[in-house]
């Protein structure tokens, strides 16, 4: 992608987003950067001082007309973000001006940037390994603090170092494996092999226990996917408004009136929800459009997070709703019994219990009390403090953020390449444990190493480059 003679080219880009704003941030970097800014930079000295700020105006080559005042920083090579020699011109917010100060620096020698080449380059140059570049994507795309405090933690190397200690550990392990080859034919024990397997079960529980970071790492990056669903009429587009904090859908007395899967984001404690209002669901339908809405609402369901099951609590849960209920996995299921505003007084747990008690959903769910107490909600969307009371249960349920010092993975290509190192490094253990002797441990788990280098960026192809780096926008 960014292989061969373009790495040595100067680039420049824009890396501010683009739009009219107050400042907008052109970024140069490469061997010939000073020489080409210079020319269009007659306030700056022959041999700036890195990471020292320069004010004076920047005038066209051509003709000596004033382009704009800006602000000037250099980097020193090797001591920039890439790595390489890098200017910062900040100028005023206006893409005329960004647009006639990049078609200068390109008319000079240098060439617009590809997308994420700056961070590429940081990588090449060895600022960053591969996780942590990708952590810079996921810090400027950080929908929520959390998100923002995830990646920054990786950015600063929480991820890189825990695979660097299980790294270290497998090539002591390799190490001693290809020696114990090399001297098998003599009869020599280079390591015994319950010392390898204290070593391969150190490596073990360093995955596992990464590998079982992905769900709530995940969460905290992308934000709770929620799905409210249940039979027409019950509350859930009040619900969608009362947890949006807006009045996203349309809410009638009318069955039916939600045909569609309408959404919104919103933000609690720092962390990303999604709801997502779906249509009632009902058997006896005629209306297609409505049977459109329920197919989507029954998919919708299948790919959420949490699911909010919500029923009228003036009418109590009949048999058509436990049958709903009965379809849904209660590890990620919330029942809220809406509409408790209709009553004198609220009913106790026992009357959902009993009810639930007859339903194939009790059965999967084990112990009926703990459920009822942390996942049966009693509320009215029309109390705004119900929204605290089911969100506020949500994140402490699914998300350990308390935690600040914990090692997350959120990243699919982690996991993919941490699972597959897992799986090697168990069918190693077994070998050890068969004393199938070094050779074939090795064979083995090279695999596993392979797996973690990959995950670094100590091993890559263009393939892995180019999905990476593919997702950044120019100039980052």
């Amino acid at each position: 992608m960014y292989r061969g003679d373009r790495d040595q080219d100067t680039i420049c880009a824009v890396s501010t987003p683009h739009g009219v704003g107050g400042i907008s941030v052109i970024r140069v970097s490469g061997p010939k950067t000073l020489s080409i800014v210079s020319k269009i930079s007659p306030f700056l000295p022959e041999h700036p001082e890195s990471h020292k700020v320069y004010f004076g105006a920047l005038e066209a080559t051509e003709n000596a007309e004033g382009i704009d005042e800006v602000l000037v920083t250099y980097f020193k090579h090797g001591r920039s973000f890439t790595g390489e020699e890098v200017i910062e011109i900040s100028c005023h917010g206006s893409p005329v001006i960004c647009q006639s100060i990049l078609q200068q620096l390109v008319t000079l020698g240098a060439r617009p940037a590809d997308r994420g080449e700056f961070t590429f380059r940081a990588f090449m140059n060895g600022k960053l390994d591969l996780v942590q570049a990708e952590s810079v994507l996921s810090l400027i795309e950080s929908q929520s603090q959390q998100a923002a405090r995830l990646a920054l933690r990786q950015l600063k190397g929480s991820v890189s170092a825990k695979l660097e200690d299980i790294e270290n550990d497998m090539t002591w392990i390799l190490a001693h494996a290809e020696a114990g080859i090399d001297f098998s034919t003599e009869g020599i024990k280079v390591v015994e092999n319950d010392i390898v397997l204290s070593r391969l079960n150190k490596i073990e529980a360093g995955l596992e226990e990464l590998v079982g970071t992905f769900k709530v790492g995940r969460l905290i990056k992308d934000g709770f996917r929620v799905v409210l669903t249940g039979l027409p009429n019950v509350g859930k587009s009040s619900l969608l408004n009362l947890f949006l904090e807006d009045e996203r859908a349309i809410v009638t007395d009318i069955p039916g009136t939600t045909r569609d899967v309408i959404h919104g984001d919103t933000s609690f404690k720092g962390v990303k929800f999604t709801f997502l209002d779906t249509a009632g669901l009902r058997e006896s339908v005629s209306d297609l459009v409505e049977k459109i809405g329920i197919q989507k609402s029954r998919e919708a369901t299948g790919e959420s997070d949490v699911v909010f099951f919500v029923y009228d609590v003036e009418q109590g849960i009949s048999a058509a709703e436990l049958a709903i209920l009965d379809g849904l996995d209660p590890k990620n299921t919330y029942i809220l019994a809406n509409k408790t505003d209709r009553l004198a007084s609220v009913p106790g747990v026992n009357t959902v219990a009993d009810a639930l008690k007859n339903s194939k959903f009790f059965q999967k769910i084990g112990d009926l009390d703990s459920f009822l107490k942390r996942r049966v909600f009693f509320i009215s969307a029309l109390d705004k403090k119900a929204r605290a009371q089911v969100l506020e249960e949500l994140v402490g349920e699914f998300t350990d953020l308390q935690v600040e010092n914990t090692v997350l993975i959120s990243n699919s290509r982690h996991l993919e390449n941490l699972s597959r190192a897992l799986e090697n490094t168990r069918r190693s253990k077994s070998v050890v444990e068969d004393g199938l002797g070094e050779e074939f441990l090795a064979l083995e788990f090279k695999e596993a190493l392979i797996a973690i280098h990959e995950t670094l960026g100590k091993r890559f192809d263009d393939q892995i480059m180019d999905r990476v780096f593919k997702e950044f926008c120019i100039g980052k």
